[in-house]
C-alpha cells in the first residue's frame, strides 16, 4: 500500500513509500481508510517540534474508514461497518489511569501517527475496542472530523465544564477553535467570540460565520479587551479557550478573563516554555484547565451531535 512515512527525526524527512498492508491479531480489525485529516500534531512532527515520536512511522490519526478484515476474536463488528477510532492504542489496562477511565493518560499509550503506524495510508489496523460506528447520515468525509471534535469535547465539556449562559472567548479560528466555538453555542453560551489575525479574515472567519459564529475579532486591528469589556459591563469573559499555543494569545486569555473565571488550554506551543501573566492569574484567582486527547464519552457525544 502507499503511505506517507516520517522516515527519521529532524525537520522534513517525509516520503511516500510502498509499505506492507498491516497484519492484524485476534483482537484487531483492518480498516480501509476513506478520509484522513491533517492535524497540528502532523505538522509538528513534520517540523520536528513534537516531543515524542518513533520513526519510521506512518503519520495521521484523524480518519474514517470501513472494516475489511476481522481478527479471530472480534465478534461485535462486521466487514463493511463504517467506523472511526479512538487513539488509545497499546494502553496497559492496569494502571491508575486505565482503571479510572482515562486510558488516554496511560504511560504505555502509543497513538497512531506518532507511536504506531497511522492513517496516512490506504489501510490501518486498530484494536476493535477503540472503534465507534459512523451514523448512517454522516459521510466518510464528515466523520473524519470525529477525532478533533472529540478533543474539543473533552476540553469544553469534560474538563472546563462550560455552563449555560457563559460568555465565551475562543482564541484561534483553526479547526479545533471553530469546533469549540460551535460546541459552546450548543451548550447554551450567552455569547461566543472567536479571534484571529489578518490572514483569517478571508477564510477561517468566513467559515465560522457560515456556522453561525457571528462575533469574529481580528486582534491585529481590534482591541479584544475593549470588545469584551464593552459586552460584559467591564466584567470579563466567564470562559476563555486558548486554541493557538502562541504567547500573545495566551496572555490575551489572562487579560480578558474575569475574576474567578476559567481558562481552558488546548493549543500546543512550538516552544517548551511560554512567558505568561502569571501574577494577573493569581490576583484573578483563575481556574486553568489543560486538556490533551479524548475519552470514550467524548466520541459518543460528538457522533450524536453530528
Amino acid at each position: 500500500m502507499k503511505a506517507l512515512v516520517k522516515i527519521k527525526k529532524g525537520k522534513g524527512f517525509l516520503e511516500i513509500k510502498d509499505m506492507p498492508i498491516p497484519e492484524i491479531n485476534d483482537n484487531e480489525v483492518l480498516i480501509k481508510v476513506h478520509y484522513t485529516g491533517i492535524c497540528g500534531t502532523d505538522i509538528h512532527i513534520f517540523s520536528d517540534q513534537f516531543p515524542i515520536y518513533y520513526p519510521p512511522v506512518i503519520l495521521g490519526h484523524e480518519f474514517s474508514g470501513e472494516i475489511v478484515k476481522l481478527g479471530g476474536k472480534v465478534d461485535f463488528w462486521k466487514i463493511g461497518d463504517r467506523v472511526v477510532a479512538e487513539c488509545q492504542s497499546l494502553v496497559c489496562g492496569r494502571c491508575i489511569f486505565c482503571r479510572t477511565g482515562h486510558p488516554e493518560a496511560c504511560f504505555n499509550k502509543r497513538s497512531p501517527g506518532w507511536g504506531i503506524d497511522g492513517s496516512f495510508a490506504e489501510y490501518i489496523k486498530m484494536p476493535a475496542w477503540l472503534l465507534h460506528k459512523v451514523p448512517s447520515n454522516l459521510s466518510y468525509k464528515e466523520a473524519a472530523l470525529s477525532e478533533p471534535a472529540a478533543v474539543s469535547s473533552q476540553l469544553l465539556y469534560s474538563r472546563a465544564k462550560i455552563n449555560t449562559g457563559d460568555f465565551v472567548v475562543v482564541l484561534g479560528p483553526g479547526p479545533i477553535g471553530i469546533i469549540i466555538a460551535k460546541m459552546a453555542q450548543i451548550a447554551g453560551a450567552s455569547q461566543v467570540l472567536i479571534t484571529g489575525i489578518d490572514k483569517d479574515e478571508n477564510n477561517r472567519f468566513l467559515l465560522a460565520k457560515k456556522l453561525g459564529i457571528k462575533h469574529t475579532i481580528n486582534t491585529n486591528k481590534i482591541d479584544l479587551r475593549e470588545v469584551v469589556n464593552s459586552m460584559t459591563n467591564n466584567l470579563g469573559a466567564d470562559l476563555v479557550v486558548e486554541a493557538t499555543g502562541v504567547e500573545p494569545a495566551v496572555n490575551q486569555a489572562f487579560e480578558v478573563i474575569r475574576k474567578l473565571g476559567k481558562i481552558a488550554v488546548v493549543g500546543l506551543p512550538s516552544e517548551d516554555r511560554t512567558n505568561v501573566s502569571w501574577l494577573m492569574g493569581c490576583f484573578k484567582a483563575l481556574d486553568i484547565y489543560f486538556s490533551f486527547s479524548s475519552q470514550y464519552e467524548d466520541w459518543e457525544r460528538v457522533l450524536k451531535l453530528f
